[in-house]
């Protein structure tokens, strides 16, 4: 596998350059992409077995979409909101995924410099996280099988899917241009879209985490779970809120009130 760098440039040493992949970072990427296909592959061959049951519970089959889009939605959300807020490039095993979520806030566009193999492992055991549990007690249960379990099976597959390929939903929020139906998608709040994200990057960066529809966003975030959390984490912990990403900003001049 060719070395890649987080921010690569020619013409000037880059600060978030880090070292290759190492053969650890690839351990732990291959091993959660197969440990979330060992549960998504048994998952969906039990789905196109019993299509009859989401045809059967077509109600229940649709709610599961929207409730796994909805919770996968919180989890890209609360990944983001956890490296923008707390994380720190001084702490190693992470350093690459802060190094970029900090590149990203200096250089939006550098996102599409990065494929879906860049964090595709990573996020999968996130996904797994979500969705195995689900996947076990329905696949390995011994209750007879109803329109529910099905839908059961059907909205977790459906989360787990979308938190692994979280970047590419990430992007559709900084294009400003795309297919005529991804717009559509988009205006009806089933894709991210850039009017909601881009909001993400004025200000600090404090509000609007959500990558896959955003819905979160505007429901519990507009409620204040975000700020909920924070003051939960800096209670127990001491911690100081996007005190690192804040360094960072301040050092390119992008934090509010830095000097132009």
């Amino acid at each position: 596998m060719n070395a890649v760098h987080i921010g690569d440039r020619d013409d000037a040493p880059d600060p978030f350059a880090v070292a290759p992949f190492s053969h650890g970072d690839l351990a732990i990427h291959v091993t959660g992409a197969l440990l979330n296909l060992a549960g998504l592959v048994p998952a969906l061959a039990w789905l196109a077995a019993h299509l009859s049951l989401l045809g059967q519970g077509w109600p229940w089959a649709l709610a599961a979409v929207a409730a796994g889009t909805y919770v996968a939605d919180f989890v890209t959300g609360f990944l983001h909101w956890a490296f923008d807020t707390w994380f720190s490039e001084e702490w190693p095993s992470i350093r690459r995924m802060v190094l970029l979520v900090r590149e990203h806030h200096i250089h939006p566009e550098r996102i599409f410099r990065y494929g879906f193999w860049h964090d595709g492992g990573m996020l999968s055991w996130f996904a797994f996280l979500v969705s195995a549990p689900v996947f076990a007690a329905v696949l390995l249960g011994d209750a007879p099988q109803q329109p529910f379990h099905a839908a059961l099976v059907l909205g977790a597959a459906v989360a787990s899917l979308q938190i692994v390929f979280m970047l590419e939903f990430h992007k559709c929020g900084h294009r400003v241009r795309g297919p005529a139906f991804v717009r559509g998608l988009q205006r009806a709040h089933v894709l991210l879209s850039p009017d909601h994200h881009l909001r993400h990057h004025s200000g600090r960066h404090d509000r609007n985490y959500c990558l896959i529809t955003g819905v979160f966003d505007r429901t519990a975030g507009r409620l204040g779970a975000w700020r909920l959390l924070e003051r939960l984490v800096s209670r127990v912990t001491g911690w100081v809120p996007r005190e690192d990403d804040r360094a960072w900003l301040e050092r390119y001049e992008r934090w509010p009130g830095s000097a132009a």
